[in-house]
């Protein structure tokens, strides 16, 4: 199957959206008219997935978060990502990533995190485009419940190794809940200002946290990864609905975690 054939059936399932100015969501390495059979599915790219699609074959590696990002004035072959330039190329593996065209889709990040917290239906918590009403996340009512008893469905639900509560009151009950994947700390004041009594992200700083319990709105940072990961299921099930590809999904978050 060609490679840009397995795009257009993901856009199309997906209901990818438009990725933002400053992003480099797309073809990453290789060439769109190149003959796929094996697709593996993972958040990040480093050395054990590159290493993982040699060793099986694959012909095309689709990531989240863009592998070439910013703009590359040389390739070192000394330097980690110098290397794994070299080896995709060698061995003639192509490179696809889907960052904020994902989070922003109709079928993309918002909806599996929604999905995993329970929620059916949610309002955009960030719209970025009024036509369409997309964006960043999402927010919604949801039967009341104590903040402790909610924190240890979602560590659960989204498969934490551990999650961080900011709150300042354990007996918090919550009513209405924000939500956005990987790292939403600039969507605080959104969640604010939508009236949200919890906010689920990632990567949560001290003030940030800070000026969010001023505000009467406590956090939960499940982690970049753990709010993110669960989208490639989606790609997953679409492909595989859709073609006769062989497919790999890897499950691993590259941020090593060690609880001591």
């Amino acid at each position: 199957m060609k490679f840009n054939d397995i795009i257009e059936i993901l856009k199309d399932g997906l209901k990818l959206k438009q990725q933002e100015n400053w992003d480099n969501s797309g073809l990453q390495i290789g060439n769109l008219n190149s003959d796929i059979k094996k697709v593996m599915l993972t958040l990040d790219l480093d050395k054990e997935a590159v290493q993982f699609a040699i060793e099986n074959k694959i012909t095309l590696i689709i990531t989240h978060h863009p592998f070439i990002f910013n703009n590359i004035k040389s390739i070192d072959f000394n330097t980690y990502d110098g290397q794994l330039i070299r080896d995709l190329i060698i061995s003639n593996i192509n490179v696809y990533s889907m960052h904020t065209s994902l989070d922003m889709a109709e079928y993309g990040v918002n909806y599996e995190l929604a999905s995993k917290l329970g929620i059916n239906s949610y309002d955009i918590l960030q719209i970025i485009d009024d036509n369409d009403l997309s964006g960043y996340g999402g927010i919604s009512n949801i039967e009341p419940i104590n903040i402790i008893e909610y924190s240890n469905f979602v560590k659960k639900s989204l498969n934490c190794n551990f999650i961080k509560l900011f709150c300042d009151n354990d007996k918090k009950v919550i009513e209405r809940v924000a939500f956005c994947g990987g790292s939403g700390s600039e969507f605080i004041e959104d969640a604010i200002n939508k009236k949200a009594d919890l906010y689920i992200t990632g990567d949560i700083k001290y003030h940030q946290a800070q000026d969010a319990l001023k505000n009467n709105l406590a956090i939960i940072d499940a982690g970049h990864y753990y709010t993110e990961y669960h989208s490639l299921k989606i790609v997953q099930n679409i492909l595989k609905e859709k073609t006769s590809l062989e497919l790999f999904l890897i499950e691993r978050n590259t941020v090593s975690e060690i609880i001591i």
